[in-house]
Formats: C-alpha cells, structure tokens, sequence
C-alpha cells in the first residue's frame, strides 16, 4: 500500500485543480490518496487554529492512522505553504518515507509584515466558481507560529528522497529563495521549470499542475 498526503498552499483549498489533478495521477499510479484541508480551515472556516504547528499534528494523525497498515510508502505532496510544511513535517515524522516540495519558500520571517494590526485579511476564489471568493481574516499567531520553523535548516535533517520543484517565474517564492533549500538539502532530486509561476488557483493560467 502507498499512501500520498496533498498538502495546499497558504489558504487555499484542498479542491482546487491542481490539488484535484494531483490526486487523479497518483490514484492512477495505485496510490491510496488524501487531500488535506489544512487545519480544517474551509470545512469549518475557523481561523484561530490555522498554524504551521497544528498543520503538522493534523499530519502526524493521518500518518498514525495508515502506519497500522504498514504501508510500503507514505510521501507528502504540498505547494507552496504545503511544501514549506512538507519539509518541515518530514524531518519530523519518521513514517513519511518520501517528500515532494512544490515551491517551497525557505521560512516565514519575510511574510511578517503581512500582519497588519495583528490580522491579515486574503480572498480565495470558490474551487467550483472562480469569480467568486471567500475571505479569510488570519491572526497574527499564525505567523507568530510560523517563524519558529525554517525548511532551510529542517532540510539538512532529511535523509529519505526529496523532490523540490522550483517555477523559474514563480514572483511569490522568488527561485532563489528555494535555492537555499536545495543548497542545504542532502542529494535531493530537483527540477527547474522554466514558463512557469507559482499561483495555483483554479483559474489562473500559469497554475501548478
């Protein structure tokens, strides 16, 4: 049995295409798979428990729940804020065998001045119509949490197979942000797409799929 967890960026949902695509693929290639919502954010629409830290355990419960199956493999898929988590769940869960890290930036410490008086307010479109959107108003705790993890130095920890994936054009997680993962990580497998951006909305045209 091989499990695949798919991990969503920064306040997307588990339901957009590229999420969706993901999950297509992999079940094609006989894996068992899920996509995370991540800290239960769009099932419920609470924001107090949105953290990178309540990410992981959400993470390390779905991992307990099939390591009593004793799978052959057990890989965490994310982009962006996912990969960032992939990273940083997978130097701390040892039953993850395998990471794939789409875009991932090498810490938070940047996105701190996002918070403004103690909120950030962001607009998702809906998966199933992106002309409409739903709003998300994130404490500061978040990024509070999120400062104490670095995929820059939890990388060097990783000693299973590792795929990074950098988008050449990608203006949110600039390349060579994610170059300074790579430059820590041990013989990890890394492709560099040229054309290609980091949103991964349903609509946008240079998505991640």
């Amino acid at each position: 049995m091989k499990v695949a967890l798919l991990l969503p960026g920064y306040l997307d949902s588990p339901d957009y295409l590229h999420m969706t695509t993901f999950e297509k693929g992999l079940k094609g290639m006989g894996y068992i798979v899920e996509r995370l919502d991540a800290c239960d954010l769009w099932k419920t629409g609470g924001v107090v428990n949105y953290t990178i830290t309540n990410f992981i355990k959400q993470i390390k419960e779905r991992v307990d729940f099939y390591k009593g199956q004793n799978p052959e493999e057990i890989t965490l898929i994310g982009h962006s804020n996912g990969a960032f988590t992939s990273i940083v769940a997978g130097a701390r869960i040892p039953e993850v065998t395998k990471i794939v890290a789409l875009c991932p930036p090498p810490d938070k410490e940047g996105s701190e001045h996002k918070w403004v008086n103690g909120v950030r307010v962001s607009k998702r479109d809906l998966p199933n119509d992106p002309t409409k959107f739903r709003e998300f108003a994130i404490p500061d705790t978040h990024i509070k949490d999120a400062i104490q993890y670095s995929a820059v130095e939890d990388v060097k920890k990783i000693k299973k197979p590792i795929m990074i994936f950098i988008a050449l054009d990608d203006t949110v997680v600039k390349p060579e942000w994610t170059e300074e993962i790579v430059s820590n990580a041990n013989n990890p497998y890394i492709v560099r797409q040229s054309n290609m951006g980091h949103v991964s909305g349903i609509h946008k045209k240079n998505a991640i799929l």
